[in-house]
């Protein structure tokens, strides 16, 4: 056994009370050690330099990786840590792109077979120009395009986390101005859209609301934008020890008032999804691996 990184032997109880971190990092710092076999950088669930170089964050298979490159050359965050959320979009969802069928089977189970065909995937995926929309450069992890059942076009825009939980605003940045800002494209898209009930507005900009609104405004703007799109759902997926999450989601979603428009679902709901549509080997090498990389044990 190599090492598995010593700085995760503790966990901060009063940031992280259901241990949920903790236990993510010492996974993925196991992960590293025992399955890939590889050393660690200054911390455990880091690759050195040049195995991240060569793709061991990710999936091997289903051009995974050459999407990551395509996307962007070496970023440490990104090819290098196995706990921060950002490289997952491209294990999650870069293989439907080889079975479109199969991701569209996977996403009726939750839309209720509104979706006739999945069209285009993408990830890391701002609407540009960003000026036509929130004029932020806001992205959605994971981007789908659909055609409805009733004949229109529609989006799925998803949010994707691990054990992150809220950001805090940065001083002095855009963002802050925006949300401090009650005539910034950020309220005139949420009253626009009809999404909220009043009493909601003053809450969606703090720490806990913000980022889910951002996602699910940006996805308002584009259907107030671009008219060629009727539907839009906007999916935060998140594993379900991260109960941080699971409580916003919930709060969340009392503040809509048409709640179909937001979609929480864990990994484990996904993967089992997942699972049960397998449509052969090669998936099911996939899902076995996610299962193994990202579901954290119940203690």
């Amino acid at each position: 056994m190599k090492d598995i990184g010593k700085q995760y032997e503790k966990g901060d109880n009063r940031t992280d009370p259901s241990g949920f971190l903790r236990k993510a990092r010492l996974h993925q710092s196991n992960y590293r050690a025992n399955v890939l076999r590889l050393e660690c950088d200054t911390y455990g669930n880091y690759l050195i330099k040049e195995d991240a170089k060569k793709g061991f964050n990710f999936y091997d298979g289903f051009n995974v990786f050459k999407a990551v490159e395509e996307y962007r050359s070496y970023n440490k965050p990104l090819y290098a840590n196995m706990l921060r959320s950002e490289h997952i979009p491209f294990n999650l969802f870069v293989p439907f792109r080889s079975n479109l069928e199969y991701c569209k089977k996977v996403f009726n189970v939750y839309f209720k077979n509104t979706i006739n065909s999945i069209d285009i995937i993408k990830i890391e995926h701002p609407p540009s120009p960003k000026e036509k929309y929130l004029n932020d450069g806001t992205s959605f992890d994971a981007y789908i395009e659909y055609k409805h059942i009733d004949n229109t076009k529609g989006i799925i825009g998803i949010e994707v986390k691990y054990t992150e939980k809220e950001y805090k605003l940065v001083p002095n940045s855009k963002q802050e101005k925006d949300v401090n800002n009650p005539t910034s494209r950020y309220y005139e898209v949420t009253k626009q859209s009809d999404l909220y009930f009043p009493e909601a507005i003053d809450l969606l900009k703090t720490d806990l609301y913000r980022q889910v609104w951002r996602n699910h405004i940006l996805g308002a703007s584009i259907l107030m934008e671009d008219k060629e799109f009727k539907h839009f759902t906007s999916l935060t997926i998140f594993p379900k020890g991260n109960k941080h999450f699971a409580h916003t989601s919930e709060d969340y979603i009392k503040f809509l008032k048409n709640k179909e428009t937001f979609l929480p679902l864990t990994f484990e709901s996904f993967l089992e999804t997942c699972d049960k549509l397998c449509p052969d080997a090669s998936f099911k090498s996939w899902i076995n691996y996610l299962y193994e990389r990202y579901i954290v044990a119940d203690e």
